[in-house]
């Protein structure tokens, strides 16, 4: 079970957290920007991501689901 301080969580519902969609160069010489999404701050600890914790990334049209891998052991290595 995990407790969290209530006054370290976000205020918003639901942990909702607006960010914008940038731009990133694979290769600055060749071929156009391409779509990044980063997520940084102190809400990711209270939500119990930690530094060096490995995650799966599901994409479907217009969502993306993040979820902690709680069994090392089936980690994708990539």
């Amino acid at each position: 079970m995990i407790l969290l301080d209530a006054q370290n969580l976000p205020r918003s519902p639901k942990g909702l957290r607006r960010r914008k969609v940038y731009y990133a160069f694979y290769d600055y010489e060749h071929g156009p920007p391409h779509p990044m999404i980063r997520l940084t701050g102190k809400y990711l600890e209270a939500f119990d991501f930690k530094i060096g914790d490995a995650i799966d990334v599901r994409l479907d049209f217009g969502h993306i689901v993040i979820t902690k891998v709680r069994d090392p052991s089936g980690e994708n290595k990539a």
